[in-house]
């Protein structure tokens, strides 16, 4: 399957809000931000840096405030510190600490170059916020303030918004005639992820106050990963030694591919099964400038469809080789050590393909 394009919409979501917003990549060395706590009261600074909703009302109104050495700068941290307020904490080493960490040389800062460089966060973290705006600006001295504040109502309608359009992605993604197949399970797979941007805005939506109006029926990210997983169970894998039989008499190598195939989670099919796991194995003498004799091994796996006889993830190739006082000992010691590598290798092999075909 072509790997399905995710919406800039759901991308977004899943960047700050499902987990991974804003985790921990700073250089060692850079200092923390941390924002001041609700009894500060920095000097010249304004009512709101103490108390965010004596700007606003809190019954109508999220807020938080940022400060910096620039407005860009306490902007940016304003709307930062509005995921925390949704209890999207920061890492002690954030993204946010270094991005907006002035850099000082000889008395000049050097503001511009460090947004520039962070300009693929900052924007990220603006287009998350969903009806956040800049209420409030204020400077005192060096010192720059910005409130920011999300309306609930608002936040409530705007977020509903993006839910209707992910399960409408969803729906798009799963409108397939059928689903037990690896398509049908890589699809799911896709589906689980729209679904955990769905539960991150639902969250929001809850935060606001607005759990009344969260759509009824939607299904979880974790429901999603789990039909995925059943249609999986379902699908059978017929694993063929289609050359090199004769190197392997006591069928060690289809042995462990099947034994890893099965470990993913599919059946063991017949030659009538819709999927294919077809082996080629071949020993060759190696000659060195050695006493003991060499044998090489070199086998290669392909998941095929069975009837288009298109490959649903890259082949596996594996070679190597051993030796022995004698040649015959040196062939079984190869067919071994393949026989090794398949069962430590092959099965995380093969499921992070799989999980990679969206």
């Amino acid at each position: 399957m072509n790997k399905i394009n995710r919406s800039i919409t759901g991308i977004i979501i899943l960047l700050l809000l499902s987990g991974l917003c804003l985790s921990s990549c700073a250089s060692g060395g850079g200092s923390t931000y941390v924002p001041p706590s609700s009894g500060s009261s920095a000097r010249g600074a304004p009512a709101w840096v103490s108390n965010p909703y004596s700007a606003v009302s809190e019954a109508q109104y999220v807020a938080a405030f940022g400060d910096g050495l620039s407005l860009e700068e306490a902007q940016y941290k304003s709307k930062a510190n509005l995921l925390q307020v949704f209890g999207m904490k920061l890492s002690d080493e954030s993204v946010i600490a270094e991005t907006f960490n002035q850099t000082t040389t000889n008395n000049n800062t050097n503001w511009t170059e460090t947004v520039s460089s962070n300009r693929k966060l900052a924007a990220s973290a603006e287009g998350i916020l969903v009806g956040c705006e800049i209420r409030e600006t204020s400077q005192s001295g060096n010192n720059y303030y910005a409130l920011a504040v999300m309306e609930r109502s608002k936040a409530v309608s705007s977020y509903n918004d993006i839910i209707a359009r992910l399960s409408t992605d969803i729906s798009h993604v799963l409108n397939v005639p059928n689903m037990n197949t690896i398509d049908g399970y890589a699809r799911n797979l896709v589906a689980a992820e729209f679904a955990k941007d769905i539960d991150a805005c639902i969250n929001v939506i809850r935060f606001v106050g607005g759990a009344g109006n969260v759509p009824a029926g939607l299904k979880s990210e974790s429901q999603y990963k789990a039909d995925a997983n059943t249609i999986l169970k379902s699908i059978p894998v017929n694993v063929v030694l289609v050359r090199g039989a004769e190197f392997d008499p006591e069928n060690r190598i289809q042995t462990a591919f099947a034994r890893a195939i099965g470990a993913v989670g599919f059946m063991t099919g017949t030659n009538t099964a819709p999927y294919v796991l077809e082996i080629t194995l071949n020993l060759s003498e190696v000659v060195l400038d050695n006493p003991n004799k060499f044998s090489r091994y070199e086998i290669t796996a392909a998941l095929l469809d069975a009837r288009t006889r298109q490959g649903v993830v890259p082949p596996w190739p594996i070679n190597g080789r051993e030796g022995h006082a004698n040649y015959s000992e040196a062939q079984q010691r190869s067919v071994r050590a393949a026989e090794a590598r398949i069962n430590s290798e092959y099965k995380e092999l093969l499921q992070t393909a799989l999980d990679s075909l969206y």
